[in-house]
């Protein structure tokens, strides 16, 4: 388990949403969901592209967890970004290894923070090609 706490502690300045994208970039890059999340808002809304919009720490925990069990080697690279006071776009490179072997997918997460908080996180990808290259819908994780 890798606990992301102490190393985006001391670096979560409460102005903008900057710290945001360095703590999604520690986290994708060797993700535990089921360790200690303290940026998490205990009231975060995740929107996925499914249509699924998950409510709580619990509920978007267990999404990722779903997901990593499926894909125990995801990780997700940070390719640009661009912050607006409280609200982060990051732009990202998805990799890990599906039914048909290594795979990449591109996507897109838009956060909303408030301080040291992720309220909400609208996530974006195309639901087809990760079921083509996981073999399974993505309303099943």
């Amino acid at each position: 388990m890798t606990d992301h706490t102490a190393t985006t502690a001391a670096t979560v300045p409460a102005s903008d949403a900057t710290w945001a994208v360095e703590h999604f970039r520690m986290f994708w890059s060797a993700p535990d969901p089921a360790s200690a999340t303290p940026h998490l808002a205990p009231e975060i809304v995740g929107r996925w592209p499914d249509g699924r919009v998950l409510h709580g720490v619990r509920e978007y925990r267990d999404r990722l967890i779903n997901i990593g069990r499926l894909i125990p080697d995801i990780r997700l690279d940070v390719m640009e970004y661009a912050v607006n006071g409280g609200i982060a776009f990051i732009r990202w490179r998805g990799h890990g290894t599906g039914r048909n072997g290594h795979f990449e997918l591109f996507g897109v997460d838009r956060l909303r923070v408030e301080g040291d908080q992720i309220v909400e996180n609208i996530v974006h990808f195309d639901t087809v090609t990760f079921e083509a290259l996981t073999g399974v819908p993505l309303s099943s994780t």
